[in-house]
């Protein structure tokens, strides 16, 4: 059986041999023939040479398509005699025609060419005899059919030359014969060698593969080193261990890699001897944790010469670590106190009950946390110092601590904390044990005050101020007189803390509080909520509700007034305005509503401009209960696919470029809900992020779609990022994902920003443009010119375009100012080599203007109003 398979394997060999030489032995033939054709032609009649070159052009065409079909068919060794068959078939058909040549185009009185055409023959004949040599029998036929026309065709002469030439040929046959035999036997051999060959690469490839993965899939390393503790061979895992590629690792000088602990053992190995070592492993400074187990053995040739040695190694850190952390737990967890085990960096590894009972969190909650999260407040920075100062010099540190329970409420604990040394004498955790003495008296009396009032300002805190307003209005119901409360926000508190830093904040807000206690009546109540926010509790204003709005109205102005006064911090004057939201009150109604209608008309007085009051609006409530809704809607408008895109051409001297993607919300009962109705909601309700990833894997899947399309591949595509989006701390992880996710071409992705987006924090706007900058992605200004625009920072900025705003673009023709800002807009763009568009072009004068001052980009109604995909497709065709 396996004699058959090699017979068949090497006949196939021998037919791709054939079949390889085919087209260089035809055209070989073929331009023969047509030499042959037109020296005979001279001698020869011209039908009959016609003909004959007719027959063999024929004969090749056929045999050359015979090649063609065989080298675009699979042949298998069971099909292997088929084709051999057809390819002596082609060989005896084209045989045959240049054996007829001999009769047919033979010159019988001219001695010139019939040599010529005896030379011819006879060299085609040593030509096939090489060519066809792999098969014998299609050399055999090849020459016979050839030569023995030729032959036959001398010995049917008279004559002793015709005889001579007769017998030549004949000798001439033979000697092939005898030639092809021993050619024929070595073409054989040497196939047969080959495969032999290729076989025994095959499975000495096998073999190393099954090693190599064996290795490289072990759950240990290995290593091999030679004499000069250079690494000549590692696997996988070692150089994992020494976070490295293998490509890096061999060729490593084990000398270089810090790894003096181990040097002993390999050293050992190269003496003969086998060896282990357990202990820390560092090729690197960050791998001071790691911990290996080593087998080293030494590694000889075959004349049993040690050229080197072999390494296994284990990492077994993490035993060491569940060793360690035994060790601490039999300390640690021996009192009844609340315990808390810290590594040396102050991360929290363990808890006990005691310490959940204690502070409220349960272990997944404090775990991979630092313990500021129980920081009171009450404790400043020099306290804390001072303790860690301490430790850093004793190892041991006690004392009373405030902390925050999880409830809010602060709590007395005195607090001992041990720190833990490994062998080596390293600081390797440390220990905290915490005993409650809230009971104390004066804590109590200080724990009350922390409940209850705001430490910053000591005014009365969110629970005190919820108590005193029930409270209210439990006496107003009795009574019959009207009390008001006052929601009071601070509109400018954001830039000082921003400029100022924060304690300047925290100065304003105390004076804040002082001036809000000097207004108030003796008996009113104010409050601090947190933050800017203060609440303000008017008590027996009037049983007349009119009477009772003017009061509070009054007591409202002057609160505006003082607060409006001038703040002075070091040196520097401050202006401060508030926003007051009033709630008159006397029926049974619960605090929770009085808050929130407070609430609401301190938004209202924003609106209205700021450093005003407004009263509550039942108006307002059905606003805002039709906004809640519309948030309510919102939330399942991305699960319900009601969100589309629409898409607005944008044009460079008509040429389509691209589109700007507008978001729509196709909404089941309201119809087609504009940006514009929905945007701001969703900012302030946080659905703008998964809403604007949702935007950015739409667009990037419509470009992907777009690259197989001949009208559409090169477009690019824009869209509008959020304030809140670009700020997230993965905005640039999560373009290059979406990007990479769908495999587009950055360029063709434009963020449109804003100028306020990019103010509001510019050393992170520069950062994050620039990053994605680096991979391609395209950035444009949008609004330029309404906001807070600044030739500075527009040079730091890796802008693309600057959107000249709708605004000035309508006035055009009719407000000569802005037809100037569009002017200078366009060649600020020009100045800074960036492209200006102008966006909201409506009508051709419009546009004559901004081609004659040089804006080459547009986007508006003139050209086409936003689309869905499919009539933006079809525009793109026209």
């Amino acid at each position: 059986m396996n004699n058959f398979k090699k017979n068949n394997s090497a006949e196939s060999a021998r037919l791709q041999q054939l079949y390889s030489v085919s087209y260089a032995s035809l055209m070989s033939s073929t331009l023969l023939g047509v030499i042959l054709a037109y020296i005979q032609h001279e001698v020869i009649d011209a039908a009959i040479v016609i003909t004959w070159l007719t027959l063999l052009l024929v004969s090749s065409l056929f045999r050359a398509a015979l090649a063609y079909n065989y080298q675009q068919t699979n042949v298998d060794d069971d099909a292997s005699k088929l084709w051999l068959f057809r390819f002596r078939l082609g060989v005896l058909v084209g045989s045959l025609v240049w054996g007829s040549a001999s009769i047919l185009m033979f010159a019988k009185d001219d001695l010139s060419h019939q040599l010529f055409l005896i030379f011819i023959i006879a060299g085609l004949s040593v030509g096939g005899v090489v060519s066809y040599a792999a098969d014998m029998r299609s050399a055999l036929i090849f020459s016979s059919a050839t030569l023995t026309p030729l032959a036959l065709h001398f010995f049917m002469q008279t004559g002793n030359l015709a005889m001579a030439m007769g017998a030549a040929v004949t000798l001439y046959f033979g000697f092939i014969i005898i030639s092809l035999r021993h050619i024929n036997l070595t073409i054989t051999d040497n196939i047969v060698l080959r495969q032999e060959a290729i076989k025994r690469e095959d499975s000495v490839r096998i073999k190393e593969e099954r090693y190599r993965l064996l290795l490289n899939h072990s759950p240990v390393g290995i290593f091999h080193f030679d004499t000069h503790y250079s690494i000549t061979y590692c696997n996988e895992h070692f150089s994992d261990i020494l976070k490295k590629s293998v490509a890096e690792t061999i060729g490593l000088n084990i000398n270089d890699l810090q790894a003096n602990a181990i040097l002993p053992t390999l050293t050992y190995a190269l003496k003969g001897k086998t060896l282990q070592f357990e202990g820390q492993f560092c090729a690197n400074a960050s791998d001071s944790n790691i911990w290996i187990d080593m087998s080293c053995a030494p590694s000889r040739n075959a004349d049993g010469k040690i050229v080197g040695g072999v390494a296994i190694v284990r990492d077994i850190t993490d035993r060491k670590q569940a060793e360690e952390m035994l060790r601490i737990s039999a300390i640690a967890f021996e009192s009844q106190s609340g315990m808390i085990v810290t590594s040396a960096d102050s991360v929290i590894l363990r808890v006990n009950q005691a310490f959940t009972k204690m502070s409220g969190y349960s272990a997944l909650e404090v775990i991979g946390k630092t313990p500021n999260f129980l920081n009171s407040g009450r404790h400043n920075k020099s306290f804390f110092k001072a303790m860690w100062q301490t430790l850093k010099d004793t190892g041991y540190w006690q004392g009373e601590i405030w902390n925050q329970h999880k409830n809010g409420m602060v709590t007395a604990e005195w607090l001992t904390i041990s720190a833990v040394k490994a062998p080596d004498g390293r600081i390797s955790h440390y220990i905290g044990t915490y005993s409650d003495i809230t009971q104390n008296k004066d804590a109590v009396a200080e724990i009350h005050r922390l409940a209850y009032y705001d430490p910053l300002t000591n005014l009365p805190n969110r629970r005190l101020l919820q108590d005193r307003l029930g409270q209210e209005l439990a006496a107003a119901n009795r009574s019959g007189m009207f009390g008001a409360i006052m929601f009071l926000d601070l509109d400018n508190f954001k830039t000082l803390n921003d400029t100022r830093g924060h304690s300047a904040g925290d100065q304003l807000l105390v004076e804040v509080a002082r001036r809000l206690r000097s207004v108030v009546r003796e008996g009113d109540v104010v409050g601090r909520l947190g933050g800017d926010e203060f609440v303000v509790i008017l008590e027996n204003l009037s049983s007349d509700a009119k009477m009772a709005a003017l009061l509070t109205k009054q007591i409202g102005e002057k609160i505006l007034v003082t607060l409006a006064k001038p703040y002075i911090f070091e040196n520097y004057e401050f202006h401060c305005t508030t926003s007051i939201g009033i709630r008159l009150f006397r029926e049974n109604e619960t605090v929770e509503e009085l808050l929130k209608h407070a609430d609401l008309a301190m938004y209202q007085a924003k609106t209205a401009g700021r450093n005003t009051l407004r009263f509550f609006d039942p108006d307002m409530q059905a606003v805002v209960t039709h906004r809640a809704n519309l948030e309510k809607e919102l939330r399942s408008a991305l699960e319900l696919d009601q969100l589309k895109l629409y898409f607005q051409p944008q044009l460079c001297q008509d040429r389509k470029v691209g589109a700007e993607a507008l978001l729509r919300w196709q909404h089941p009962e309201r119809g087609l809900v504009m940006p514009l109705d929905f945007i701001e909601l969703a900012e302030k309700s946080h659905l703008i992020l998964p809403i604007g990833e949702w935007v950015l894997k739409m667009a990037c899947a419509q470009l992907k779609a777009w690259e197989n399309q001949n009208d559409t591949h090169n477009l690019q595509l824009a869209i509008n990022v959020s304030a809140r989006q670009f700020r997230q701390p993965n905005f640039v992880m999560q373009i290059q994902d979406i990007l990479s996710h769908y495999a587009i071409k950055p360029e063709r992705l434009k963020l449109e920003l804003t100028e306020n987006l990019i103010l509001d924090n510019i050393y992170d706007t520069v950062e994050k443009m620039h990053l994605l900058r680096e991979i391609g992605v395209q950035f444009s200004l949008d609004d330029f010119g309404t906001g807070y625009s600044s030739f500075a920072y527009l040079t730091q900025l890796p802008l693309d375009q600057l959107k000249i705003d709708r605004s000035f673009i309508h006035n055009i023709g009719c407000k000569p100012t802005d037809a100037v800002i569009v002017e200078t807009i366009i060649g600020m763009a020009h100045s800074l080599k960036i492209e200006a568009m102008a966006e909201g072009v409506e009508t051709p004068e419009q546009l004559a203007f901004l081609e004659y001052h040089g804006c080459a980009a547009y986007q508006g109604f003139l050209f086409s109003q936003p689309l869905p995909i499919q009539e933006f497709e079809q525009l793109m065709l026209t």
